[in-house]
């Protein structure tokens, strides 16, 4: 096999487009391996939108970046014909190895965003060397693809939670689809509260689905939260998220143990005793042993900490009328 037939090959070139040159440039850092593809002179090709074959006009000089050779760097660099379309006009005929407006070919931005799916944008265009910025643009692109895509149509259930993005006060919220079981973001948007509720509304409705369609919603407590659902998702019912409701119980035990062992001081090791999750193997043995002498005691903080752990105990119920009735138990306890 000649070696113009393995980089045609590698490239995936058919007719009429074929390999006219090839030069491994020693002079640049990193090395440049850059191949020159044309096609023969004459070549009629298909308008892409009304399928006639049609003349060459003129060409157009351009430049893409393709996977690295071993080591090197690859460019593509391609004379692309304008051609004459009797009723389109003339216009630049798409290539078939990148997009178009893409200074990438397909492939390498195949590499591109499945790196990006598993690191920062930064440490993948540092390892494909380019800069951020092309990549971020690379992303937005397919990003947007995806996303006009979308058919939010059977959208039912929906669950939402705010998320830092970066340091100090910068939120993202995420909505979720409940009933998918991979990728199941369907919408991002900056910020927190009532507002990102009508952004979602916005999306939803842009994307062949209705507010009315919502039953169901998980989130947080979130004061705005709740009356951006009540504004936005008339047909929905609230339900808080499981880790929340432990979240707000936990808080409220150590708020309890802090007021408490002002006035009576609690055992030692207890603090962290009481926070962490009831099990041997996860305390510490003095731990243990300061979470025992608490249960045993007369306390407030006792009777706190026995009401947060009858949480674990509604949740181990395998049916729903054993969680109703533990609820219930609960409730009278609490």
């Amino acid at each position: 096999m000649h070696q113009n037939d393995v980089l045609i090959l590698g490239l995936g070139l058919t007719a009429p487009w074929k390999l006219l040159d090839q030069h491994l440039d020693m002079a640049t850092s990193p090395n440049e391996l850059q191949l020159s593809v044309g096609t023969e002179r004459g070549t009629q090709f298909q308008c892409a939108k009304c399928q006639q074959q049609c003349p060459t006009h003129d060409y157009q000089k351009k430049t893409w970046r393709h996977l690295n050779f071993f080591q090197h760097h690859c460019y593509i660099t391609a004379k692309v014909p304008r051609i004459n379309c009797p009723e389109h006009g003339v216009h630049l005929l798409e290539v078939p190895w990148a997009r178009k407006g893409s200074g990438f070919t397909l492939l390498f931005e195949q590499v591109a965003l499945s790196l990006v799916r598993e690191m920062p944008v930064k440490a993948a265009a540092r390892h494909i060397e380019v800069t951020d910025k092309r990549l971020w643009r690379v992303v937005h692109h397919y990003v947007e693809k995806a996303v006009n895509q979308f058919d939010l149509s059977q959208l039912k259930a929906i669950g939402l939670d705010e998320t830092a993005s970066k340091r100090g006060h910068n939120y993202v919220t995420i909505f979720i689809d409940m009933e998918r079981a991979s990728m199941p973001v369907v919408f991002a948007t900056p910020g927190k509260g009532a507002q990102t509720l009508r952004d979602f509304k916005a999306f939803l409705h842009g994307h062949k689905g209705d507010s009315n369609n919502v039953l169901e919603v998980v989130c947080d407590m979130s004061p705005s939260f709740l009356s951006g659902i009540a504004q936005t998702l008339p047909n929905a019912e609230i339900n808080v998220d499981w880790f929340h409701i432990v979240q707000t119980f936990t808080r409220s035990l150590d708020e309890v143990r802090k007021q408490e062992h002002r006035d009576n001081k609690l055992p030692k090791h207890s603090r962290w005793a009481l926070l962490k999750k009831w099990a041997v193997s996860s305390l510490t043995a003095n731990q243990h042993a300061a979470l025992l002498e608490l249960i045993h005691s007369d306390t407030h903080t006792s009777v706190a900490w026995m009401v947060k752990e009858k949480l674990s105990w509604i949740r181990l119920a395998k049916t729903p009328q054993a969680a109703r009735w533990r609820i219930t138990n609960f409730i009278r306890y609490a």
